[in-house]
């Protein structure tokens, strides 16, 4: 049975007297002659959406990131006046893990390996901020010939490479089967945590570190699996294993999937997400200093890391940044109010996502992950490729801006304009010594 013929079926129900009803029409093997239900709107508007995604969406990322998965996290119901009724009802008869199981269930065998089911969170009137934060909308096209009862948004994510199922992680080793190995210092700063990094000693291995609480060190951050990946101190050197959904950096490096490497003196390992730039949010970062034990049996000297630049909530004293000549001036607008950034390197990147050179606050979350690139300046202005050209949008003077686009100095932008439920970002480009 084909994807769309099972979630048909799902919104369908059998009739009571199965064996009279199979007996009287002649039926085989039981079968039942299904009948349609009062959601079959809801029913279409998914179908519908979840077509043109794959269809359109989809095919189009995939001509670029063709090593690409999208994760899909919320379905997001949004009712015109005539079927805020049916909704409501539908809402109220099936409990949220209900909904979620039955997208999982119909969607996960057939949607195929560039589309995930996996981090499915929910299907529902709507979300809040918090829970879409690090997803992008994906909304019907508009100007379309009739108005639907229901607008249908996808919320999800793009990732390079397919996620590692659950299953996959490295369990936690028993206590009575672990050994003394290197003392092992960790400075650990977790997501969105604006206080110092917290320290901590582990001598004994395998050891894990993840999200849940029954790992042996809890991480914390939104990208952070339950076990993440796994310290072991064998042949007197320290390895580190990755068992992730969204990877393991080492030093500036993303390990591949299920690696397994050994650790210099000093490696900066991130969750999610390399960690040499300010910004911690959703992606914690720890660095690892080994040191001598009574009960390690280490014999030869621990090679220093060539490490990339540390995050700055755990790096030395004395490490410096020498400052640079801005090359142009953002005078921006957002929910928070007034500022000013320094485009101080190219490519300079703006977005919602926390790895962004300008981060635009979840309040304005019309805006997506990843939005404008600023690829070269110039003497007229910059040069600005439009990542969000086909979701959300970047506009200027009430037109929209095609893919790459030349953004003159003293033009003011803006970023999510279509959005009624989110203020729209503006932002002018500005000479350096042009007054903000």
């Amino acid at each position: 049975m084909g994807i769309w013929n099972r979630i048909g079926a799902a919104f369908e129900r059998s009739d009571i007297a199965l064996a009279e009803r199979a007996e009287a029409e002649g039926l085989q093997d039981g079968a039942v002659r299904r009948t349609a239900t009062r959601y079959a709107s809801l029913r279409k508007a998914v179908e519908r959406r979840l077509q043109a995604f794959l269809r359109e969406d989809v095919v189009s990322h995939l001509e670029i990131g063709f090593e690409e998965v999208f994760l899909l996290h919320y379905i997001e119901l949004v009712p015109d006046a005539p079927g805020v009724a049916t909704l409501e009802h539908f809402l109220e008869e099936f409990s949220p893990e209900a909904r979620v199981q039955w997208v999982k269930k119909l969607l996960g065998p057939a949607v195929g390996k560039h589309v995930s089911v996996e981090q499915f969170l929910g299907l529902d009137r709507e979300f809040t901020v918090e829970q879409l934060a690090e997803t992008d909308p994906f909304e019907e096209a508009l100007n379309q010939g009739a108005t639907p009862l229901y607008r249908v948004i996808l919320h999800g994510r793009w990732q390079h490479g397919l996620p590692v199922r659950q299953s996959q992680e490295e369990p936690a080793a028993p206590a009575g089967l672990r050994e003394v190995g290197a003392c092992v210092r960790l400075q650990i700063q977790d997501a969105s945590s604006t206080g110092a990094a917290r320290t901590l000693e582990v001598d004994r291995f395998p050891a894990v570190f993840g999200s849940s609480t029954q790992a042996d060190v809890e991480v914390r951050g939104y990208y952070v699996s339950a076990r993440h990946c796994t310290l072991h101190w064998e042949g007197e050197r320290l390895w580190l294993a990755d068992h992730s959904t969204n990877g393991t950096w080492v030093d500036g490096e993303r390990l591949s999937r299920g690696a397994r490497v050994p650790l210099a003196n000093g490696a900066l390992v991130g969750f999610g997400r390399d960690q040499g730039e300010a910004g911690h949010d959703r992606y914690p970062a720890m660095r690892i200093h080994l040191r001598r034990s009574e009960g390690s049996v280490t014999t030869t000297p621990v090679s220093p890391s060539s490490a990339t630049p540390v995050a700055p909530a755990i790096a030395r004293a004395d490490a410096a940044t020498p400052r640079e000549t801005p090359l142009a001036v953002l005078a921006i607008i957002d929910a928070t109010g007034n500022a000013v950034r320094d485009v101080a390197g190219l490519p300079f990147t703006i977005g919602r996502g926390s790895s962004q050179d300008y981060v635009v606050p979840e309040a304005n979350h019309g805006v997506s992950r990843e939005h404008l690139v600023l690829e070269e300046i110039g003497t007229a202005g910059a040069v600005v490729a439009n990542r969000a050209v086909e979701r959300n949008g970047t506009f200027a003077g009430g037109q929209a801006l095609p893919e790459r686009f030349a953004w003159r100095f003293g033009e003011e932008i803006v970023l999510g304009e279509r959005w009624t439920s989110a203020p729209p970002v503006r932002i002018a480009l500005r000479r350096v010594k042009e007054p903000a």
